[in-house]
């Protein structure tokens, strides 16, 4: 098992992934989506993809944004998704896409690293890894209409 950056050839077994991952709208555009995770393989300003590769089976994804803020005098950076595929929980993947994560947050230089709204599943991976909880987080979600 390797954690490894994600390729365009990646991008059918991280969108079933990813569809496991609830989404805010039943009427979520999935090819917008598949568009988004090109454009950020090709340029890693926008983002940082990560999969869990076993034997060419992609068990589990973790995606990073690069912010820019003020008070964090520069870059800091966001968990925006993070799954493990259900054959491969427990086998330690998880932890082992938050380390990676953690490494390529700081080795751009990033303040910090955030998660917003972590699922039931994830919480005590991140709490295990040194997170702090900080409370609410408030969202304003726009749908685009098809």
């Amino acid at each position: 098992m390797r954690i490894r950056k994600a390729t365009v050839e990646d991008e059918k077994h991280i969108l079933n992934l990813l569809k496991q991952f609830p989404v805010e709208s039943e009427d979520y555009d999935w090819q917008r989506g598949a568009g988004t995770f090109r454009s950020i393989i090709k340029n890693s300003e926008f983002g940082s993809v990560f999969v869990a590769d076993e034997d060419g089976n992609i068990l589990g994804v973790i995606t990073l944004s690069y912010p820019t803020a003020i008070r964090c005098g520069g870059k800091y950076s966001c968990i925006e998704e993070f799954i493990v595929d259900e054959k491969g929980r427990g086998k330690g993947i998880g932890g082992q896409l938050i380390k990676n994560a953690i490494e390529e947050a700081r080795s751009r230089g990033c303040y910090e690293l955030q998660v917003n709204r972590p699922s039931e599943s994830g919480y005590p991976v991140y709490m295990s890894h040194g997170w702090k909880d900080l409370g609410k987080h408030l969202n304003l979600v726009f749908h685009k209409k098809h």
